[in-house]
């Protein structure tokens, strides 16, 4: 092609070549216009350099094409080249931003829908100006076309994790093998940053050519894809270990400042989800008060949440609680004034929280989470504003085989929020060990703080009573705190080989010296392959067999471990033996069913006792909807994994006598007792009621709302008016059934009314005995 001095390309068409494409480059580095509501152009610096290159290339195209009519050299070959690949790179970028190109149009009157039109003149001056300066070259043609094959090298080198990750993504939705390879391809390939963009929610569609191609062969194109958000999560676990909450919503990226638009799609769901922009916990205090005659306290966890953004946020958090304890008091600050949740049955009080958040009104849900886990729910979060909410748990001391008596602090272990700067909880429980003091974070969720009271050194008998409500008599329970035999069924061992908990798995084969001889013990480990040891009698042969499969354990990435379950389950159907499950963080709900899990579940005659130590903070996620998850021990970590452990193996697996508490009900006729003990005895009965249907569930929700506790058959919500109550048929709270944490002066005056009353009785007694 050939120019006529009069047709020679002016200033007007380096402007539209070179110029508007640069223009908009620097505008998306700048702004992240398309990156923050579409997709990201320029995910890294080599899109970068290949985006660039089309504008400058074009300069030296539109140089060459106007010496060329003077009569000068030809362009030098390299250029011509360049010119191909730049043809190359425009085109696939054209082809990019091809879907978006009619909304364009539209938005052209308002000034913005010239910019995915940039490409699209890039491509047509490359091409034009290409053909030229390459019939002026001997074999032009073959050098073009060489340009062209390197530039789809480079676009496919640049885009190759890109590209890997959306394959992987596309596999990991079909059968297991599909699954398993989609992990070995994202491990060895794939780009896990565009992994957790996707599992919080980010455009699924790809940056480059080759990554868009695979993408869209499957997942359709702008307006066509499918949220795969959940696949994103679950594989980024598998891959990384890790749960996508664990890390902070991705930033800032080489093209502009990620999504500008983020839309919360977790909000009103039964989980935490991903975190969220602008809001944070400024503010935690823990009061409480311990009862040694009864063996248990009652805490409040105050926690204020703001919001510093311009949108209504929720709040979403997963709250581990003290081992035994329950929920007994959920409240909502509205308008200044603290309102009591509603005690309604699991399902209804869901449906009402959900109702309140689409009209955008002041409800708090509290619901269980499996065993000793609770999700806390509250929304609106107002824009430049803050909600406080308080949360009251009921919780037993747990009594050591010596007689030591400690409770491990709540503690949150997932949240949708950031905390502030130098947050510290302010920690006030009065008692016969008081604590004073306030914790970072760090220190309250790996450690878990604990609660003291003085130790047990002799049997002791308390009793608990609820008053008659309405037609109900009384309800009263015996607790006794005595030395009992431990059991000496059969201990199945249950390993996940995810990375996180490799110290644990190292630190079980230490531990195992506390296993008595002749008590039966297995293995089952869950790795890419299950690894199992059939339960014999514990003896050094055993031992070995088990120290050698542990020492062989290979810990990667994220593990689902209900295989293993199922095989520890078939090893030991007995009430009389124990399951351990050492695991880390399960933070996804995995798509695809284990059908041996649920079979073993619904039809083995009796089942092990579960005990689940989790090797790091994090959520314990229920693997299946059956209530032997809902009655497991969570022991709470202090931290040193080989002391828990040898401490929990000594427990579960010692032959020697421990105290024991055991609470049962009792005959309510002139007893006088603390209602806390009939909360945890009901706590108890009905954390196996998930299963239970029909009249008998009836009367469980009519039991947790009578003693005001969150169970997995009853939720509490909080909603704005009684108006709200009524229109969603859920009871009206009653402030005066709730617990409280007495007040400093409060206590003072018990304190004086106790010392007079002795001061009293002795008096008489002086008065009786001169009589």
């Amino acid at each position: 092609m050939s120019y006529h001095r009069e047709d020679l390309p002016g200033a007007g068409a380096l402007t539209v070549a070179s110029i508007f494409p640069a223009a908009v480059i620097a505008i998306e580095l700048t702004t992240g216009l398309c990156a923050g509501v579409f997709f990201d152009p320029m995910p890294t610096v080599w899109h970068l350099l290949l985006v660039a290159f089309v504008p400058v290339c074009n300069v030296l195209l539109w140089r060459a094409v106007r010496g060329a009519s003077d009569g000068t050299a030809g362009p030098p070959i390299w250029l011509v080249v360049a010119a191909g690949a730049a043809v190359c790179v425009a085109a696939s970028y054209t082809l990019l931003f091809l879907p978006m190109l009619p909304m364009a149009l539209i938005a052209v009157p308002f000034g913005i829908g010239l910019l995915p039109f940039a490409p699209v003149a890039g491509l047509v001056f490359a091409l034009r100006w290409s053909f030229a300066v390459a019939a002026t070259r001997h074999g032009g043609g073959r050098l073009l076309f060489a340009g062209l094959a390197l530039g789809a090298a480079a676009l496919v080198l640049v885009d190759l994790r890109a590209t890997m990750t959306q394959v992987a993504l596309d596999r990991y939705g079909g059968d297991a093998n599909a699954r398993a390879s989609a992990v070995g391809l994202m491990r060895a390939w794939g780009d896990p940053a565009l992994l957790l963009r996707q599992s919080y929610g980010d455009s699924g569609r790809a940056g480059g050519i080759g990554s868009f191609l695979a993408s869209a062969w499957t997942n359709g194109t702008l307006f066509g894809e499918r949220p795969r958000t959940a696949d994103a999560r679950e594989l980024y676990y598998r891959v990384t270990g890790n749960a996508f909450n664990a890390v902070p919503r991705p930033g800032r990226t080489l093209s502009g400042a990620g999504r500008r638009l983020v839309w919360d799609d977790d909000e009103g769901a039964d989980e935490v989800g991903g975190r969220v922009p602008d809001l944070m916990l400024a503010g935690s205090r823990l009061d409480g008060v311990a009862d040694a005659a009864f063996n248990l306290a009652y805490l409040e966890w105050t926690l204020d949440l703001s919001n510093r953004g311009d949108a209504q946020r929720e709040g979403r958090f997963t709250l581990a609680l003290p081992g035994g304890a329950v929920a007994s008091r959920a409240t909502l600050w509205i308008n200044g004034e603290p309102r009591e949740a509603s005690i309604a049955a699991r399902g209804e009080a869901r449906t009402a929280y959900g109702s309140v958040v689409r009209r955008s009104r002041d409800p708090l849900l509290v619901t269980t989470d499996g065993a000793q886990r609770l999700l806390v729910q509250v929304f609106p979060v107002q824009p430049r504003a803050s909600v406080r909410l308080r949360i009251g748990i009921t919780a037993p001391f747990a009594v050591s085989p010596n007689g030591r008596r400690t409770l491990a602090a709540p503690a949150i272990v997932e949240r949708n929020f950031d905390l502030a700067q130098g947050l510290r909880h302010a920690v006030w429980v009065e008692g016969p060990v008081p604590a004073r003091t306030d914790l970072s974070d760090p220190a309250l969720v790996a450690g878990r703080y604990r609660l003291a009271l003085p130790p047990v050194t002799a049997p002791s008998v308390a009793l608990g009573r609820a008053t008659a409500w309405g037609k109900a008599p009384a309800l009263a329970v015996e607790q006794r705190i005595v030395r009992a035999a431990a059991p000496i069924g059969p201990l199945m061992l249950v390993v996940d080989a995810s990375a996180d908990v490799a110290p644990a798995g190292q630190a079980l084969s230490a531990a195992l010296d506390a296993v008595p001889p002749g008590r039966p013990v297995g293995l089952a480990v869950a790795g890419e392959r299950i690894a199992f040891v059939a339960p014999q009698p514990w003896s050094s042969a055993q031992a070995a067999r088990i120290r050698a499969v542990l020492a062989d354990i290979r810990y990667r990435g994220g593990q689902d471990g209900r295989a293993a379950l199922a095989a520890a389950l078939h090893a030991a159907p007995r009430a009389d033996a124990t399951l351990l499950w050492v695991h880390g963080a399960q933070p996804v709900r995995f798509a695809a069913v284990e059908p041996a899990l649920e079979q073993a579940l619904e039809r083995l005659p009796a089942r092990p006792q579960l005990v689940r130590y989790q090797a790091v903070p994090g959520r314990a996620l229920v693997p299946g909807s059956s209530a032997w998850f809902d009655t497991a021990r969570l022991p709470s970590p202090s931290g040193d994994v080989v002391a828990d452990l040898r401490k929990l193996l000594a427990d579960i697996a010692g032959a020697s006598p421990r105290w024991t508490v055991i609470r049962r009900p009792h005959d309510a006729a002139g007893i006088v007792g603390s209602p806390q003990l009939v909360r945890l005895w009901a706590a108890r009965e009905l954390a196996s009621a998930g299963d239970r249907r029909d009249a008998t569930r009836t009367h469980d929700v009519a039991l947790a709302h009578r003693l005001n506790i969150v169970t997995p058959v009853s939720g509490a919500v909080v909603l704005e008016t009684d108006r709200d109550y009524r229109a969603n048929d859920l009871p009206l709270p009653d402030p005066d059934a709730v617990p409280t944490v007495p007040e400093p002066d409060t206590w003072a005056l018990l304190i004086l009314i106790a010392v007079a009353g002795a001061w009293m009785l002795r008096q008489r007694r002086r008065v009786g005995a001169v009589a």
